[in-house]
């Protein structure tokens, strides 16, 4: 039953928008949703992150603070 589903896609003509919709489609399936939804959210969000510089109980160094450059 596997070898005719297979059978059966592969004989089916496609022009190259399909082939590249489906290729599309597969690599997706194949790398699964949430993966591409986590990528893309982490180049969103780095994008707009800064580095915090806090001044509290252990943010300095032992004894004060570090002059050097």
């Amino acid at each position: 039953m596997i070898k005719q589903s297979i059978a059966r896609i592969l004989s089916v003509e496609l022009d190259r928008k399909d082939f590249l919709k489906a290729v599309g489609i597969g690599i997706v399936a194949a790398t699964g949703v949430s993966q591409a939804v986590t990528s893309v959210v982490k180049q969103t969000s780095s994008v707009g992150s800064q580095k915090q510089v806090s001044f509290g109980y252990g943010d300095s160094v032992y004894g004060g603070r570090s002059n050097a450059a």
